[in-house]
């Protein structure tokens, strides 16, 4: 009795590598951050030079005029053209959201942090607010700009980062003059969101600043950088500080020092218990 062979055809379909879709998705993230910042940044520039047109200078161009429209016209192509701003601010943030995720999945995917650990990550603080970005608050190219830098450092090193060939501490020494920029943006960003609460910008102003004041308080608390950037502004402006001040303000640059070396007696902690 002759035996039937069942011969099985090998599945010529090749097995989707994760940590290959993982990389194109934080790519394409950070190319999206780049390439629609600058595109949003183009018709910002645009909007900022033409203040005079839609601001009363005797209102010292503290006046808006809502009606007024750069490009005016009731077809459907200007209405497009008038919406497309709107789609490069949030293309974006969406592209940022992108690869912070991506590097948020890689780094905590093979254990199970606890909030203090996400909270106190700092990709995990610029993809909340990169969110609050997109859900709420008005356009703007100083929210924007933090996360174009951020982009534009990983993609200038991301052959080495998607190899795993370069260290997170070489792409920080290579880039501390960029990093030291976005800390800058960061604070720009605090302060401007103060005046716009102070000048009832927008109704969303004074929500938006209690949450980022949130998050960047931890960053402040995490970020070297931002601890580095505050003591910067604090040495410029010590000059300027009346001697029956003084005292106050030694405290305020104590206390932050003091918030420094706790950052480095925790990293310190890390490393022994890792």
């Amino acid at each position: 009795m002759t035996q039937v062979q069942i011969i099985r055809k090998k599945d010529l379909k090749k097995k989707r590598d994760p940590l290959k879709d993982q990389k194109t998705v934080w790519l394409v993230g950070h190319c999206m951050a780049v390439g629609f910042g600058l595109l949003f940044t183009v018709t910002y520039l645009f909007h900022v030079l033409l203040f005079y047109k839609y601001r009363s200078w005797k209102w010292l161009f503290l006046r808006f005029n809502k009606d007024y429209h750069f490009i005016a016209g009731n077809r459907w192509y200007h209405s497009i053209i008038r919406f497309l701003p709107r789609v490069f601010y949030r293309m974006a943030l969406v592209g940022s959201i992108l690869a912070l995720s991506v590097t948020m999945y890689q780094n905590w995917a093979s254990i199970n942090p606890q909030w203090y650990e996400m909270l106190s990550s700092e990709n995990f603080q610029m993809m909340i607010v990169a969110t609050l970005w997109l859900l709420v608050g008005r356009r703007s190219f100083y929210r924007l700009f933090p996360y174009m830098i951020l982009s534009f450092i990983h993609l200038s090193n991301w052959k080495e980062e998607t190899k795993g060939t370069m260290s997170s501490d070489k792409v920080t020494k290579r880039n501390v003059f960029l990093l030291r920029i976005m800390s800058y943006s960061e604070l720009v960003v605090l302060l401007a969101l103060v005046l716009d609460s102070v000048l009832l910008k927008d109704g969303t102003s004074g929500i938006c600043l209690v949450i980022y004041f949130a998050f960047y308080w931890l960053r402040f608390n995490f970020s070297p950088y931002a601890q580095a950037t505050a003591l910067d502004v604090l040495g410029h402006l010590d000059h300027h500080v009346p001697p029956k001040f003084r005292p106050q303000w030694d405290k305020i640059k104590e206390f932050i020092h003091a918030k420094d070396e706790a950052r480095i007696r925790r990293k310190g902690n890390i490393q022994k218990t890792a």
